[in-house]
This record gives C-alpha cells, structure tokens and sequence, in this order.
C-alpha cells in the first residue's frame, strides 16, 4: 500500500474514498469496497489523526493504517490537520490535479474543506465545474440505527460491547504494551497482564469482559477499572484462559462480552469467588459461540 501526502504526485488514474474512516465500521467498508471494485487504483483519503478530536477514538493512526492495509486498498493520501485550512475548491483542484482522481466516493454525511464548505449542498451547487465523478453513499441502517462512529463510541462507553461488535462487523479491540502491575492476579490465583494503552484509546465502560487475545489465540477475561477491594486503582488486566507461559510485550485484546459492571466486595475471598464465577461464565459463553464475530 502506497503512502502520500498533499505534496506528492501520481499520475496514475484513482477513485478516491474520502472520509475520517474512524473504526472502519460497515458503512465505511462499503464505501471502501465500492472504491477497490472501481477500474481505477484505489485510494483512501483521509487524515492521520482525527481531524477534530483528540480522545475517545476508535483507532490509532497505526491501527487505521493496519486496518486500511488489510482492506486491500492500493494507497493511502494522508492528511495533517493544518490541511483543513484549504478551501473546498482547492481541496479538489489537488485530488485531481496531484493525483488524478476520476471518482470521489464519500458517506451522505461527510463534509471537507475549510469550515466544512464542501458539504453535498456544496458538491450539488460546484461539482459539474469539475471533471470528476461523484458517488454520495446513503446511511446504512440496522436495528434502526445509522450506522456511524459516533453511535459506536456511545455502545463502548455504555458497556454494550456486543452490540458495538454488530455494527463494526468484527469486535472492538484495544491494543496495548504489557507493564509490571501490583501482583494482585497471580497472589489471588489468577495471574494477569496489564495493559497500558495509548491516552486517544477509547476504552470500554469499567466492567469484567470477556476478550480474545489476538497474539495469543486465546480467551480470557479482563478487568477494566478501579479495584476497590484491593484498595486499588485502575487498570486494564486480562487473565488468559489455560495459559501459563510468557506474553508479549504488546497485546490486542478484542471485546466480547461484557459479564458485569465494577463492584466492591466484602472480603478478598467474595472477589476470588466472583473471579471463579465470572470465568465459569466466559468458558459458558466461549462454548456457546466461539470466535463469533472475530
């Protein structure tokens, strides 16, 4: 996959899909596919780090790449966020004079340029000054719901991971670096790896999931939140199921299900007897479905 940036040139024809592309979710698969089945080379536009928020995302630039790459898109033009500041009119002048872009794809509800200007409104009112053509994609609904990055985040801060997993086409995953944590896991019986992720990360509600550890082609279960038993604070510690060697130092984690919400217990031995039964449920759940979406 080939990397640009708003400087380079390509003289090569392209079908462009515009679009922040945040979590990568079916709506934007669909714009995507439609891209890489046009007779041109495919490229996806878009910026390396959102391009108005600076928490709750659903992807790392490196993780956008990575899933760009695996998409099967042929280059990527990356966009920094001093770029906003070209108009509308120049923001196409450069997709079709650096990089002969012959099609624009884009959701219905996507906007480009300066302030927004380049909104379907504007698109209606400019585009046949352009030699280019346009494809606006409608919403795609499910469950009643337009699917969108936004609908996503709210799911994953309510905890509704399952139900997230549905519009994404695939479950939500964090993915982070293996540090030294408290020991509390291996002293109670249930040794765990701690996870610190990168701080734009949007990261589930606090609960107990149940998760699949990519690098290791394993389930397990993990804790996101304060350990008010132990007298602790926060964490993200994921026990890995019928595994006992070392980990890397690098884990992806892919959320399931969501077992239960944080609680306080009476003693050390009721939280060990809640580990128990929140394990008994995930190998239930592992039983019943599998990788699933996954």
């Amino acid at each position: 996959m080939e990397v640009f940036r708003p400087e380079d040139y390509s003289p090569e024809p392209t079908c462009a899909a515009v679009g922040s592309f945040d979590g990568l979710h079916l709506a934007h698969r669909k714009i995507i596919s439609s891209c890489i089945s046009s007779p041109y080379r495919s490229m996806v536009v878009t910026f390396r780090t959102h391009p108005v928020r600076d928490s709750d995302l659903l992807f790392t630039p490196e993780e956008k790449m990575n899933a760009l790459r695996d998409a099967g898109v042929d280059a990527v033009l990356l966009l920094e966020r001093e770029h906003k500041s070209l108009t509308a009119g120049q923001f196409l002048d450069m997709l079709i004079t650096h990089f002969h872009v012959r099609r624009i794809l884009m959701g219905f509800n996507h906007h480009f340029g300066r302030g927004r200007e380049g909104s379907p409104a504007w698109i209606v009112r400019h585009f046949e000054d352009y030699p280019v053509e346009l494809l606006l994609f409608p919403p795609t609904v499910m469950d009643g719901e337009v699917v969108s990055s936004s609908l996503i985040r709210r799911l994953l801060k309510e905890g509704r991971v399952e139900e997230a997993s549905r519009f994404l086409g695939r479950y939500y995953s964090v993915r982070g670096e293996v540090v030294k944590g408290a020991g509390m896991g291996a002293k109670l019986g249930f040794p765990t790896a701690n996870l610190r992720t990168p701080p734009e990360k949007l990261v589930p509600a606090d609960g107990v999931y149940v998760v699949f550890v990519r690098e290791l082609l394993r389930w397990g279960v993990m804790h996101v939140g304060p350990r008010p038993t132990l007298g602790l604070g926060r964490s993200m510690e994921v026990h890995v199921l019928d595994f006992s060697g070392d980990v890397p130092s690098r884990l992806t984690v892919e959320f399931a299900r969501r077992l239960r919400g944080p609680k306080k217990f009476p003693s050390v031995d009721d939280l060990k007897r809640q580990i128990e039964r929140d394990i008994y449920e995930a190998r239930e759940f592992i039983r019943a479905f599998g990788r699933g979406l996954a």
